[in-house]
């Protein structure tokens, strides 16, 4: 197992975000985590990420207990959150925005399995034809 995520609670104050949790993730898996507004997706991308600490639960990484740790050393093993909706670069396509990270990732080997993510990308983008400006060209 790559990535387990067990009975995980996360508040905000006496707000909680997440209620024991679970989750298992194999290593090569896509994985989509799909709700409503307000349904934790977030809060558990960032308690994974480290940016937020459970008050409850476990993410073992590899084998290794994560919960807890910082961020930057959840990172340096090759964890982290990607922000959407930013706009970063508002008049590039979806597909140009990944192209310019591809680019960038080839520079930066070592720090995470960038090829194998890239390749999963590329593939799932193969799935559907887009246009230049990422958009569906299916019927």
């Amino acid at each position: 197992m790559m990535l387990k995520v067990e009975n995980l609670d996360v508040f905000y104050g006496d707000a909680q975000a997440l209620d024991g949790v679970s989750i298992e993730i194999e290593e090569g898996a896509i994985v989509a985590i799909v709700g409503a507004n307000g349904a934790g997706k977030t809060s558990l991308i960032r308690a994974i990420a480290g940016i937020h600490k459970p008050a409850r639960g476990t993410v073992t990484f590899e084998g290794r207990d994560i919960a807890g740790l910082p961020s930057h050393k959840i990172c340096d093993l090759g964890i982290g959150q990607v922000a959407e909706g930013r706009q970063i670069f508002p008049t590039m396509s979806v597909i140009e925005n990944l192209e310019i990270v591809d680019a960038r990732a080839e520079q930066l080997t070592g720090l995470f399995e960038a090829d194998t993510m890239f390749s999963s990308i590329r593939k799932i983008f193969g799935m559907v034809p887009l246009d230049r400006h990422g958009k569906s060209v299916s019927n």
